[in-house]
């Protein structure tokens, strides 16, 4: 049996857990690859297993569509042609990205690679699965957050979760209206169950002490979950050695889906005054990346632990050679451990170097600091969601200020 997917024959074939994937026309041989995959104790006996990758026959990338088959105890295996020279990415799932796999320490796992060259078997050893963490059971929520389960994206063509964190009174004041700050990798701001390694940013916990305290104005956060396409969503331009780009698209889901979602759903001050965009990382990427391209819609601006070396230091360049939206307030901070600079003389400029060449072409832009351009040098912070946390509220204070 055969059918063609968006460029791609797909052949099922009679032998056990083996699927054809060759780009059409077929017209030679192309390389046999086979993955037998064994996966750790507990998982379900009847659980399926399955593969998404980067290549239209795989979804793309859709955590349950092609299944392996089980040929043992704990023991799959598929086999797929795949065309001779593709830089094949993979990642494994029991069906859903809430059950993907997982390092030892239950650490996200970055895309597995393949470089094709010939036929070949992987031997792949699962260390768990998402679902599996000892943090999955240990909910830390505060407050009012509302989910919106597999918000579908047209321009991304994937789903994904959105959290809403309401402020304290938002149902006892009808008529009241919130700015909003959107936020990347939203699970992992709220909620020790859902974040990276059980480490949670705190985010509804700062935002509701900060807000009754008097130190900012109440807002409403949107948390924006990411997906295993991450690196490439969240980079505006592609690295030569490590792919990327999709940053633009991301910025157009934002804009285009997510923000007209949340203005209708929600009580918002949807001008751009009064939205804000955050992240950290490739996050910090996004962040300045979609306010400097969409000005009419962001100008709170918050970029925690910016990955300033992505292409060459591209978005650096990006920031040096475009006017920032009009009326912005930017937060940049970089913890002083996060990387070993260039102490092996690869070329690498220093991190902190990096952030304040940030800071600097920011100043050139006319920001000011102190005013609207907050900044810091975390003494011995490194990059991790800890980290974040704990710089969380200086960066709040200064983009949402109470009384402005």
């Amino acid at each position: 049996m055969q059918f063609t997917r968006r460029g791609f024959l797909v052949v099922a074939v009679a032998t056990l857990a083996m699927v054809a994937v060759l780009p059409a026309p077929v017209t030679a041989r192309q390389p046999m690859v086979t993955f037998r995959v064994r996966v750790p104790e507990g998982t379900p006996p009847d659980a399926g297993v399955y593969i998404a990758g980067n290549i239209d026959a795989l979804g793309p990338w859709d955590p349950g569509k092609v299944e392996l088959g089980k040929i043992g105890d704990g023991l799959y295996a598929i086999t797929i042609i795949l065309p001779a020279g593709l830089d094949f990415r993979y990642q494994l799932t029991r069906g859903t990205w809430d059950t993907v796999e997982r390092s030892r320490t239950f650490e996200r796992m970055p895309d597995r690679e393949l470089s094709v060259v010939g036929d070949e078997t992987v031997e792949i050893d699962v260390a768990s699965w998402r679902d599996f963490s000892p943090f999955r059971d240990r909910h830390t929520v505060v407050g009012d957050l509302r989910h919106h389960d597999d918000f579908r994206s047209e321009v991304l063509g994937n789903s994904r979760t959105i959290l809403v964190f309401l402020p304290p009174g938002y149902e006892e004041n009808p008529e009241a209206r919130y700015p909003v700050l959107y936020m990347h990798d939203g699970q992992n701001l709220f909620d020790a169950a859902t974040s990276f390694i059980g480490i949670e940013w705190n985010v509804d916990e700062t935002v509701t002490r900060m807000i009754e305290g008097g130190e900012v104005r109440p807002l409403i956060v949107v948390g924006v979950e990411n997906t295993s396409q991450r690196a490439f969503e969240y980079t505006p331009v592609p690295d030569r050695a490590r792919g990327g780009g999709g940053g633009e698209l991301h910025a157009r889901f934002l804009v285009e889906e997510v923000k007209p979602f949340i203005d209708r759903t929600y009580r918002t001050m949807p001008d751009a005054q009064s939205t804000g965009i955050m992240g950290s990382s490739f996050g910090g990427l996004a962040s300045i990346y979609t306010a400097w391209t969409h000005p009419d819609v962001f100008t709170r601006v918050g970029a925690m632990s910016t990955s300033y070396g992505w292409a060459g230091g591209h978005i650096l360049s990006f920031v040096e050679s475009k006017n920032p939206p009009t009326g912005v307030r930017v937060w940049i901070d970089m913890g002083t451990a996060e990387y070993e600079g260039d102490s092996n003389g690869d070329g690498v400029p220093d991190i902190i170097e990096q952030h304040r060449r940030c800071r600097d072409a920011l100043i050139a832009k006319g920001l000011t600091l102190p005013g609207t351009l907050g900044y810091v040098e975390d003494e011995g912070a490194v990059h991790n969601e800890r980290a974040w946390a704990a710089r969380f509220p200086r960066a709040l204070r200064h983009l949402f200020p109470a009384g402005k």
